[in-house]
């Protein structure tokens, strides 16, 4: 029958030598499926963007995933989320994920992957990669499939540097045959025991709900605002917005009229993209300033944008209706040229079902976007 794969999963990626590696071991993976499958028809999804959570996933999860009609889902984002942290934000993120499309009847295995830095020093990695602990519960709770790392390859007995010698995030050409085997081992472990996934009645950690993702395309532009096309480069191949967003709402901030919004809403964010002339948006709220998002990547190239903040004490499950104003602010200098993309605003309801370590999530996100930007610089 046919069969479609979602590559639902971020795998750490680089360019150059590394990419070609990574294509030929994912060959291989691909053609010991095939070979097990013969009469079977195959379409791989890659759903993936670097260097972002599950706190940008619940946004796309509509577009770039359930749209595909996948029969299986990889999902991974224990590294990304923050693996070295517990942080209640990305985890009733992640949960939703699971919770959506489990509930639409989609197979989802759990990819657990890691950093150099999980792994060097010693330490049992349940420390070091204090996440998994909470993954990995909840792959018990909705009885997915597992891909491990950890356990189901020899990861431990091999060279830090040979499996990561670009950085300690992005694996080479190596160090992708032991992500492969993970997937490939938990795949077949799960076929063989004839996992079947389910949805708890309640959350474990906690949810999203509310979710509102308002494209450029649907949003009414007031006066000083246009809708342009992406950038058609980017400082790397699946941080290209174009693949990810329609159109983009821009403004250049001059004599602009605010981007008015209604939401309810504890979790509000703008995808968009930007390049180093990527200018600040201010947002009101209900009437007064809340925050200012930095919509430059600061990397040098055009690259997509993710700038997200929670409301005060959403850990407590606070949210509200709001009347969200989007302020681009002009540059100082009259001279300097600049502009605001938006490509879609987000709002969403964090639900925590547990009084888990809760954060905005802003510090994690923060660090790991540094990291995986430097690989397009």
């Amino acid at each position: 029958e046919d069969f479609q794969l979602c590559l639902g999963f971020k795998g750490p990626e680089a360019g150059g030598k590394d990419l070609k590696g990574k294509i030929e071991r994912f060959k291989e993976m691909i053609t010991q499926v095939v070979k097990k499958y013969p009469k079977a028809q195959f379409r791989f999804v890659d759903a993936s963007i670097g260097g972002t959570a599950s706190n940008l996933a619940i946004f796309r999860l509509d577009r770039d995933v359930l749209a595909k009609d996948p029969d299986l889902v990889f999902l991974e984002f224990i590294c990304n989320d923050g693996g070295e942290n517990r942080d209640l934000l990305n985890t009733c993120c992640y949960e939703s994920l699971l919770r959506r499309m489990i509930g639409a009847g989609i197979p989802v295995q759990q990819m657990f992957f890691t950093f150099k830095w999980w792994v060097q020093n010693g330490a049992p990695y349940e420390k070091t990669h204090q996440r998994i602990v909470d993954y990995r519960k909840l792959a018990e709770v909705y009885q997915t499939a597992v891909g491990d790392i950890y356990q189901d390859t020899k990861l431990t007995a091999e060279p830090a540097g040979k499996i990561w010698p670009i950085d300690g995030g992005h694996p080479g050409d190596y160090g992708y045959t032991f992500f492969a085997q993970a997937g490939i081992v938990g795949y077949e472990r799960a076929v063989a025991a004839k996992t079947a996934c389910v949805v708890p009645e309640q959350p474990v950690f906690g949810t999203v709900e509310n979710l509102q993702r308002l494209d450029a395309e649907k949003l009414s532009l007031p006066k000083g605002w246009s809708r342009k096309l992406t950038f058609r480069n980017a400082g790397w191949f699946d941080g290209m917005a174009a693949r990810r967003m329609g159109d983009v709402a821009v403004s250049s901030g001059k004599d602009a009229e605010p981007l008015k919004v209604s939401a309810t809403a504890n979790l509000i964010g703008i995808f968009g993209e930007g390049d180093d002339r990527g200018l600040k948006c201010e947002v009101w709220n209900n009437g007064a300033k809340w925050t200012t998002f930095d919509l430059s990547p600061h990397v040098g190239a055009p690259l997509f944008v993710w700038r997200f903040q929670t409301l005060k004490d959403w850990a407590k499950g606070v949210t509200g209706e709001h009347q969200l104003e989007f302020r681009p602010v002009p540059p100082a200098d009259e001279k300097t040229q600049g502009e605001v993309r938006i490509g879609a605003i987000c709002t969403a309801t964090l639900k925590p079902a547990t009084a888990g370590v809760a954060s905005d999530g802003k510090a994690a996100a923060a660090a790991l976007e540094k990291i995986d930007h430097a690989r397009g610089k």
